[in-house]
């Protein structure tokens, strides 16, 4: 036993911590790892002690999903979102057939005629859980397009660009990614696109799924001018999920933690590690996926490499791969 773990607060949060690591988080993480990760709170904010139990609390608190609960996940984002809205337009305009083969056949008809298209560079993760969507909800290969296969970029004889659709059948596009923090990079990336598809390519159908999205994240994508209310998500991130915030959901019942000092722990250590010590569009997430942990999640749990200021490397407990967008040239 560790000097970590010598109160009763903390003898109880270790025993939580061994459960999750075992059967919710899949072994990725190991009690070593979690005493090296605790070992970098060292009393320059509170007393060492209490440093380590408010961040063995959060710890213990954090929401890792692993390989196994994003298939699932995949597989109902597909069936809820996709598949089951069209069945009911389909029964609807069938006068409300229950005839099971019926509204099958004619389901695959209206999968024919859909694309799903992954937001971002092939390389992202959005892509990568793509591929596993089209696995495990066994769908054919040809439904999927990057954005370049499912449209041409034209130019009209002023040499305005015109986003025209290759395939003229195609009823409906849904572009896919897997997490949406802020919404600003999606908005970013495909906001004037958009815009373009829809006044060059009038009858087509747009959307948006994810698998997790904050409010104001999916607030911001289902904007007139983005994807105009028809971007979902499976698991949304209203703002009890923000930790730092009063009325975070992870530590109502603690009745000896005060969110002042939390707060203070995280923005002192947070600090030197990335721009946002609370995380990117202060989303202050404690959440992680087995691919990887999203930038909207607190950096002392993600960032990792040296740091200047502190005069050594910081080990995170659940390592972001970073973006490595260099130059074509490197």
């Amino acid at each position: 036993m560790t000097d970590f773990f010598s109160s009763a607060d903390y003898l109880e949060i270790e025993s939580k911590l061994k459960i999750l690591a075992s059967d919710i988080w899949d072994n990725a993480i190991k009690m070593p790892q979690i005493e090296v990760w605790l070992s970098q709170f060292t009393g320059q904010i509170l007393s060492e002690e209490e440093e380590k139990l408010y961040m063995t609390l959060a710890l213990s608190k954090f929401i890792f999903f692993s390989q196994r609960m994003i298939r699932e996940m995949l597989i109902s984002l597909y069936r809820d979102y996709f598949r089951t809205p069209i069945i009911h337009e389909l029964r609807k305009a069938n006068h409300h057939t229950t005839n099971f083969e019926v509204l099958n056949n004619l389901y695959n008809e209206e999968l024919k005629l859909s694309r799903f298209i992954s937001v971002g560079n092939p390389a992202e993760s959005g892509a990568h859980l793509l591929y596993i969507f089209r696995q495990v909800n066994d769908l054919k290969k040809f439904l999927f397009r990057d954005l370049y296969h499912a449209f041409s970029a034209e130019s009209d004889e002023n040499g305005k660009i015109k986003w025209i659709a290759r395939d003229t059948n195609i009823k409906r596009y849904v572009f896919f990614d897997d997490f949406v923090g802020g919404g600003t990079q999606i908005t970013g990336y495909l906001k004037d696109t958009l815009a373009n598809i829809r006044e060059n390519n009038p009858d087509i159908q747009i959307s948006f799924i994810s698998i997790f999205s904050t409010t104001q994240g999916l607030e911001v994508l289902n904007d007139p001018n983005v994807f105009n209310g028809n971007a979902v998500c499976l698991f949304e991130l209203d703002e009890s999920f923000k930790s730092c915030t009063s009325g975070a959901r992870y530590f109502k019942k603690v009745e000896w933690f005060n969110m002042e000092k939390f707060k203070k722990i995280i923005e002192h250590y947070g600090s030197p590690l990335y721009s946002n010590p609370f995380g990117h569009s202060d989303c202050e997430l404690l959440i992680g996926f087995s691919h990887n942990t999203p930038n909207n999640t607190l950096p002392v749990f993600w960032k990792d490499g040296y740091i200047p200021e502190m005069s050594n490397s910081w080990f995170p407990i659940f390592k972001r791969f970073e973006k490595n967008y260099g130059s074509v040239r490197s």
